[in-house]
């Protein structure tokens, strides 16, 4: 009905209005999941122990601008949660929450992720290394009575 061009507009209306559609339950069903909606406020938290682990390292060694530095992205970050926080609370100002969300979205897939990522390889490394120098150990020892018996 109504010829190929005519039914072309109307399909690509409705496929438009499908992909929104989709779009939001995707954004609401995100916004379900505990650890997608923890990720904001635990990157904040990283970055503001980081800041306040380095300043005060280096306030103590006399690195007095590092220090300053550090307490300013301290503060930023600090200041950036009680913003994220009033944004999920109130509703308002969501743009705002969302620059925020893409900051440390941001800060999490390029610094965080990669840090921790590194730090649990070398450390299942270590655990392996380990465990096999104790198996190793434990047989040499058992090798050893056997043979003395």
């Amino acid at each position: 009905m109504g010829g190929e061009e005519f039914c072309r507009r109307y399909q690509d209306q409705l496929e438009g209005e499908i992909d929104e559609i989709y779009a939001n339950f995707m954004k609401h069903n995100d916004s379900k999941n505990i650890f997608y909606a923890a990720r904001t406020p635990a990157t904040l938290f990283a970055v503001m122990f980081v800041m306040y682990i380095i300043s005060g390292i280096t306030g103590f060694i006399g690195l007095d601008s590092i220090a300053s530095l550090c307490n300013f992205i301290m503060g930023v970050a600090l200041l950036s949660l009680c913003t994220w926080a009033y944004v999920k609370y109130s509703g308002e100002f969501r743009e705002i929450g969302a620059v925020i969300d893409q900051v440390a979205e941001t800060l999490w897939e390029q610094v965080l992720k990669p840090l921790s990522d590194h730090f649990m390889e070398d450390n299942v490394r270590q655990t392996v290394a380990n465990s096999i120098k104790a198996g190793l150990t434990e047989q040499v020892t058992q090798h050893a009575k056997l043979k003395a018996n």
